[in-house]
Parts: structure tokens; C-alpha cells; sequence
């Protein structure tokens, strides 16, 4: 939250006052990664480039041919900080090209491109730090820079709207009525699971019947609004660069307008990017090639399915199944709520307030999870003492 309000020297802040004022969506966007995009400063970008690097990484890693999961963990993380390098120089990029600068040299520009960037990898350090030796590991990062944004443009938002609102009350109470609706529906989906019984042939007692592969209605939480917030970003900053050096360009102009989500084509494009993610984390957080794979060299199997391939082909199934409700419920969530925000802008930052929900309860679950995991840990008592 400090570093966040570490502003940049060389930016016009009455410039940024102004834009800010219009520019809910962006604000609370860009506050899905962790990022302050209401002022220029040393956090500015947030988490954001290393999340969209972390999806495109994964993409790879699907792809077979490029053997990308036989790389030790030094060379993995050398070409995924490579990736979130470029990625913050095109966001910072993108980022500097909405606001004026009091000094525009490149000199100025890259000094603040560098700062921006060693913001981004100082919070994935902290990130690293925190998994590491603490609890939530990049989930409190991310989760506090939310908070930062939601409470800065929803105090915008409510301001000017309290004099406009026949009945101010009503909206507030109609808002947190809403908002319990979503945060109970969200923890049902989370804590919800479909089992898949599994025979353990080195259990012979009650606990045999007790033993099945768990997979959650909502197989990638939510992970998808989250990360598709911070992806929708690299194309729109890179519209912006383009823009800048193509002025003169009808299509790139066409595109920076029409990729945020204030536009009805950025939303159909981030709900496209939502179910895309939804099947992708679905495949990640449950392998069903891995876990086929375990089950066969264990000698566990499913009942009425053989192992190695057909044991997997029935996991993902479930998975491709549960994972298409989940992308349902994300979309209908996080995302078509944004159609009526796009009719209707002086409500757009308000109807961003269920996915940030949905990533909330994700994220304060993960949390919780954690910390029963560590109590479990430490309820043991020593063998050796």
C-alpha cells in the first residue's frame, strides 16, 4: 500500500487528476493485478505483467513439442522473468502514453520505464518472500491493491451520485444485498466438488470406501477473473503504444477505444477470455494425464475404466464439464454485468463489484486453507525429542 503512492517525477499529476476522474474501469482493472493505475507511481503496474506472463507460460507448457516442462526450475524462471520483463515494458509503455509528462525525452521515459518495471519485480520478490516465509504468498498483494482501488473509485462513484440518486439508501442497501447474494454463491461454488471414487488396492478397511479424487464445481476458481482482467490489459496498453507511434492509423485508434471494457466489444472479448481460462486452470489445477498417470503406477484405479488412457480420458471429461460451469458462472457473474455498464457509464466501476467479489472469496478461502494446513502441521507431536 506504501509503494503505491510513491509517485514518479517527470508526470503532469493534475493531468492524472483529471483522467482518473473518467476512468473507472481502467482504475479498477488494473487493481485485479495488484496495480494503481489512478496516479503514476513505484507500484503502478503491480503484479500484472508476471500474471499475464504466468498464462502465457502455461500455454506453452501445453504444447508438447516444445519440451518446456523438461526444464529445471532456473531455466524456467530465467524465460518466465524474460517474459514478464517485455510485458512490463509494453504495460509501462502503455501506461505513460495516457498521461503527460512535464519532461517528454527518452532519456525521461526510460528512467521511468526502469522504475516501473523494478516496481513490478520488487513485488514479485516480496511475492516470493511471503510464500516463502509467510502466508498468501502473491494473494495478499494482489488482494490489498484491489481493496486500494475499489476504495478510491467507489468513493468517486458514490460522491456525485448522492445528489443525483432519488433514493440513495435503497441503491446502498440494494448493493449489499447483492453482494452477500454473490460472496454466499461464490463460497458454494468453491467449496462445492464432484467425487470420483477411487479403489486403492493397499486399503482393506473402512477408509477404502472413503478415498476419491475431489474436482470442484468451479475447477479454476476464481483465477480466471483475475488473470483475464490483467491479460485484457496487454493488448489495450498495446494499442496505446501503436497508437502513439501510428497516429494516423484508423484501425489502431479503433482498437485502443474498443478493447476495454467500456466498450461492448471488450466485454464480449474478456468473457471470451474468461471461458478460455476457465478450461485452461480447469486442465492445470486438476491434470488428469498426471493423475492417470500416479493412479496406474500405484495400481489405484476407477472402477470400469482401464488405466493410463482411458482413466484418463474419463477424469477430463469431469474436468472439460465442470470447468464449462464454471465458465458460465464467471461469465454471467464478472462479466455480463459489464454489457449494462457499457449502456449506462455512471454505473460501469459499481457493476465491476461482483467479479471482485468472486476474487475475494477465492482469495480469503486460499488463505484460510493455508492456515489450516499449518495448524494441522504443527498439531503433531515430535517423534524424536
Amino acid at each position: 500500500m506504501f509503494g503505491r503512492n510513491i509517485p514518479l517525477p517527470f508526470v503532469d499529476y493534475d493531468d492524472i487528476f483529471q483522467k482518473s476522474k473518467q476512468s473507472f474501469l481502467l482504475i479498477l482493472s488494473g487493481g485485479a493485478s495488484g496495480a494503481n493505475l489512478s496516479q503514476i507511481a513505484l507500484f503502478s503496474l503491480g503484479l500484472g505483467p508476471w500474471m499475464s506472463a504466468m498464462i502465457i507460460w502455461q500455454l506453452l507448457t501445453m504444447i508438447k513439442s516444445l519440451n518446456l516442462d523438461k526444464l529445471n526450475q532456473k531455466e524456467s524462471d530465467f524465460y518466465k522473468n524474460l517474459m514478464t520483463f517485455v510485458i512490463a515494458i509494453i504495460e509501462s509503455l502503455g501506461m505513460l502514453a495516457n498521461f503527460n509528462l512535464t519532461e517528454k525525452t527518452p532519456f525521461i521515459l526510460i528512467v521511468l520505464v526502469i522504475i516501473m518495471i523494478g516496481g513490478t519485480f520488487f513485488l514479485i520478490w516480496l511475492a516470493n518472500m511471503n510464500s516463502e516465509f509467510g502466508i498468501g504468498g502473491s494473494v495478499l498483494i494482489v488482494f490489498f491493491g484491489m481493496i486500494g482501488s475499489m476504495e478510491e473509485t467507489f468513493i468517486k462513484v458514490f460522491k456525485p451520485s448522492s445528489e443525483k440518486v432519488p433514493y440513495p439508501m435503497l441503491m446502498v442497501s440494494s448493493i449489499f444485498l447483492i453482494a452477500i447474494f454473490i460472496i454466499v454463491i461464490s463460497i458454494i461454488f468453491e467449496r462445492s466438488e464432484y467425487r470420483i471414487k477411487i479403489n486403492r488396492i493397499l486399503v482393506n478397511n473402512s477408509f477404502g470406501d472413503q478415498t476419491y479424487l475431489p474436482i470442484k464445481l468451479n475447477p479454476c476458481g476464481a483465477m480466471a477473473v483475475m488473470f483475464g482482467l490483467s491479460i485484457l490489459m496487454v493488448p489495450n496498453y498495446v494499442a496505446q503504444v501503436l497508437t502513439g507511434v501510428f497516429p494516423s492509423s484508423n484501425i489502431l485508434y479503433w482498437l485502443s477505444q474498443n478493447i476495454g471494457l467500456n466498450s461492448y466489444w471488450g466485454v464480449s472479448l474478456y468473457i471470451a477470455t474468461l471461458f478460455g481460462l476457465s478450461f485452461v486452470f480447469g486442465s492445470i489445477n486438476i491434470d488428469s494425464e498426471k493423475i492417470a498417470e500416479n493412479l496406474r503406477n500405484s495400481g489405484d484405479y476407477i472402477s470400469g475404466y482401464r488405466p493410463g488412457k482411458p482413466t484418463r480420458d474419463y477424469i477430463q471429461v469431469h474436468v472439460s464439464q465442470l470447468s464449462f460451469v464454471g465458465a458460465v458462472f464467471s461469465s454471467l457473474i464478472a462479466g455480463a454485468p459489464l454489457y449494462f455498464g457499457v449502456a449506462h457509464p455512471s454505473y460501469s466501476a459499481i457493476l465491476m463489484l461482483p467479479g471482485f467479489l468472486m476474487m475475494t472469496v477465492g482469495m480469503m478461502l486460499m488463505v484460510v486453507e493455508q492456515v489450516r494446513a499449518i495448524e494441522i502441521l504443527h498439531s503433531y507431536k515430535e517423534l524424536l525429542e
